[in-house]
């Protein structure tokens, strides 16, 4: 009797096993392939160079020389230059000194269910649902030089300019995202308009789980909303903040879409790593210097990313609730 349990036992544990194993078999198997093999292709592929006839030559750190001297601008090559850098760069700042602020505050005003607190979460909550497609096409309608909403309206406060050429108003030649000096802050624009609402939904329901007893407790005390925000309530979402700081960090160096979109990711100065990246090898798959320009962003990525999670790890210690 005891050995037909204990066979029982083994073959149920064995069961389970092969169900847990089989489910787990497909994303190992994914991870081999799309993450560690294509990694380990492009990093031995970096050190390589393709001829014309598609004959492959050992070219030591050549391509390395190459993709540093086109990131700092010393020699540009098309799609391959140095704005990507400097562009992809420029959103960190972005996303972590404006997006994220103003998402906290939306979210903790949300929280606290201050006047017209449902339109904000139904205006905010809007564009994370609509796909990122149609939020550029809207953008890119509403620039628009001849039908575009906002052109209009400045041209009825007499802002647009002389007729089509718009070159003593406001707009610039060739229109918002079609002048060079205007095209990058006019995607930063963009991009805080949609990335205000990308982490709502994740601030809000950590929010939901704060104790309320303790802003109960601030408010007896007199505490105001704002101590209450800066002393309470940032201080417990602090791990939640953390780690939307690192994703949004770390979605800077793959950042694409909105710059593929609004100017058909032709423009040089509307380039991002990962535009320049997806452009180059999409033209040219056999152009290994954008390979070792992966290698470097990867591994400056790396320590970007890991510096930063080790400093805001130190600026507050995590508190249980």
């Amino acid at each position: 009797m005891k050995s037909d349990t204990k066979k029982k036992k083994m073959s149920i544990k064995t069961k389970r096993r092969i169900f847990i194993y089989g489910f787990l078999a497909w994303p190992i198997l994914h991870f081999l392939i799309f993450w560690v093999g294509m990694n380990i292709g492009t990093f031995i592929d970096s050190f390589y160079s393709y001829s014309v006839t598609g004959a492959r030559s050992f070219v030591h750190f050549d391509n390395y020389a190459e993709a540093i001297r086109i990131l700092f601008g010393m020699k540009d090559r098309g799609i391959l230059n140095h704005y990507a850098l400097l562009n992809s760069l420029s959103l960190i700042p972005l996303s972590l000194l404006i997006n994220l602020p103003l998402t906290l505050l939306f979210s903790y005003a949300i929280f606290k269910k201050v006047f017209l607190h449902r339109f904000f979460r139904i205006a905010l909550f809007l564009p994370s649902v609509i796909s990122t497609v149609i939020l550029c096409l809207v953008f890119r309608m509403a620039l628009d030089n001849s039908t575009g909403i906002i052109v209009k309206f400045l041209s009825i406060l007499g802002l647009a300019g002389d007729g089509t050429q718009f070159d003593t108003g406001i707009i610039p030649v060739g229109g918002f995202l079609g002048n060079d000096k205007t095209m990058w802050p006019t995607i930063l624009i963009f991009s805080v308009w949609t990335g205000v609402n990308g982490n709502l939904i994740y601030f809000s329901s950590a929010m939901s789980r704060l104790p309320k007893s303790i802003f109960e407790s601030a408010e007896i005390d007199g505490a105001s909303q704002f101590k209450q925000f800066i002393k309470i309530c940032v201080p417990l979402l602090w791990p939640t903040i953390t780690t939307i700081s690192i994703t949004l960090l770390a979605s800077v160096f793959s950042w694409l879409i909105p710059s593929l979109l609004l100017t058909d990711g032709t423009k040089e100065r509307a380039s991002t790593l990962g535009l320049m990246i997806t452009q180059t090898v999409k033209m040219d798959s056999q152009n290994t210097v954008v390979n070792a320009i992966g290698v470097l962003i990867a591994v400056f990525g790396s320590i970007l990313i890991l510096t930063f999670r080790y400093s805001m790890s130190k600026i507050a210690e995590e508190v249980e609730y």
